[in-house]
């Protein structure tokens, strides 16, 4: 960057186009325009008509920028947004799940009860139909 390219940028970052303050005027009569000490101070501070153009541009570039970042930041805020929203359902399906699988896991344990009590029963049948046998062949006998 040259030398005038890079005091332009820095004069162009803290500047205004609007009229002093009334600090500045030196009689009430000039409050309402611009006096040419005002213009004085203007073009100390690195304002000219020939770089008025050049900083009307880089204005319209950062109003451009500016734009651009807002626009992004509204995007970023729904995805995070949308991304609390799918947390928010993951943890209600995962708490889902968990009831699921404790309601499987009471149903497999009432299952292997059951398993148990009917081979229990199997169990007493077989034990009866021993002890019938004899008896039957006893009766048989008579």
């Amino acid at each position: 960057m040259g030398k005038k390219q890079g005091r332009k940028a820095g004069n162009s970052k803290n500047k205004s186009a609007s009229p002093p303050t009334k600090e500045h005027s030196p009689s009430p009569a000039t409050d309402q325009s611009w006096s040419e000490n005002d213009f004085d101070e203007m073009r100390e501070e690195g304002f000219s008509p020939s770089n008025l153009s050049e900083l009307k541009e880089e204005l319209r570039t950062q109003h451009k920028e500016t734009k651009n970042l807002e626009k992004r930041v509204e995007e970023l805020t729904a995805r995070l947004i949308n991304a609390e929203k799918v947390i928010n359902e993951m943890t209600e399906m995962k708490t889902m799940t968990r009831e699921i699988r404790d309601k499987c896991t009471s149903f497999s344990n009432r299952l292997d009860q059951l398993e148990e009590r009917v081979s229990a029963i199997e169990d007493q049948m077989n034990e009866m139909k021993r002890e019938e046998k004899p008896k039957e062949k006893i009766n048989k006998k008579k």
